[in-house]
């Protein structure tokens, strides 16, 4: 049906382009799943680091230390800067990868190929998808990137 449409409009040119894009930007999207991996450690990290130092510079109560001075505050501190430095770096990947779709692809496709990217991804999971609810919510999401490519599927 619509996915056939879709099929069509993405003649071979296209898919070896395509092809060639996600082999170009697949550094990129190992760094931004590394990057996604090591927030939550990052975080954990941050608050477990700081007992074993309050247990050996003192003889206090390390969770009792934790909750009440500057150590609190350093806490939350190094969280938010590790929230803030991975999502810094997962933003400044995806734009490089736009960048490579807009100065490389663009001009020879007419399409972003981030967009074209998702948009096959989805088609794919939409014809592997087991159940009803699954199928529908991968075809509003193909449908929406083939709105944002200009697709419209009617």
């Amino acid at each position: 049906m619509e996915t056939a449409q879709v099929h069509r409009k993405m003649d071979s040119r296209l898919k070896m382009l395509l092809d060639l894009f996600e082999e170009e930007v697949e550094p990129y999207d190992r760094l931004s799943s590394l990057f996604l991996i090591l927030c939550p450690i990052g975080v954990v990290m941050s608050v477990l680091i700081p007992l074993p130092i309050i247990s050996y510079s003192s003889h206090v109560n390390p969770f009792s230390a934790l909750t009440s001075g500057g150590m609190f505050f350093w806490i939350v501190g190094t969280i938010l800067a590790v929230l803030g430095a991975t999502k810094f770096a997962i933003i400044f990947l995806e734009h490089i990868k736009h960048k490579i779709s807009r100065t490389k692809y663009k001009p020879l496709t007419g399409v972003c190929m981030c967009d074209l990217s998702q948009l096959r991804s989805h088609l794919l999971r939409m014809e592997k998808a087991k159940t009803v609810a699954e199928r529908l919510r991968h075809c509003h999401l193909a449908d929406y990137y083939q709105q944002q490519i200009g697709w419209n599927s009617g």
